[in-house]
């Protein structure tokens, strides 16, 4: 594996005590301002999920999806970021239709060049997931071949090692 990819592993146990972590604290947001929040992470395989590598490709997502609120003058209520380990996270909540912040981090995930690995959870002010289906866009490719991704990932169809030298590549002409 390349050295941008070297990190400490994490176990299934540290990623699932960090997901129930980023539920606690999605329900502290919305229980607050019973209105939208995002939370923000990447897709990263494999059991290192944090370095300085993935520390500027998550960074770099964040700036992107910052931008955009700013073109479209949208106000932030509460947001914290975390960098641990298991992966680094934003959380932010926002008065906006959740339909509308859908769409926004839909395109950014679409559109940018690194967009494949940003993963924008957005729920509604009640707690509910909005998915890209219910905007009427397709699942989310794999990085390597055009299957669903989810798919993919569900059968192991690559290896996790293939899939990083994707990521490592695509960050390479990125940030070149």
């Amino acid at each position: 594996m390349n050295v941008h990819f070297q990190g400490q592993e994490q176990s299934l146990q540290d990623i699932l005590k960090c997901r129930d972590m980023r539920v606690q604290y999605q329900q502290c947001l919305l229980e607050k301002y019973q209105n939208i929040v995002i939370c923000y992470k990447l897709n990263i395989p494999g059991a290192v999920k944090y370095n300085f590598l993935i520390k500027k490709i998550f960074d770099e997502g964040l700036q992107v999806f910052k931008d955009k609120l700013d073109r479209n003058s949208l106000v932030i209520l509460e947001e914290k970021s975390i960098y641990k380990n298991s992966g680094p996270e934003y959380f932010g909540a926002f008065n906006i239709p959740a339909y509308l912040m859908k769409k926004i981090t839909t395109n950014i995930e679409d559109t940018h060049a690194l967009g494949r690995l940003y993963d924008f959870d957005v729920l509604s002010g009640k707690g509910e997931q909005i998915s890209r289906q219910e905007l009427g866009k397709e699942p989310r490719k794999c990085l390597l071949c055009e299957s669903n991704a989810f798919e993919c990932g569900r059968a192991r169809r690559h290896q996790v090692g293939e899939l990083i030298a994707k990521i490592e590549s695509m960050a390479k002409e990125y940030f070149r």
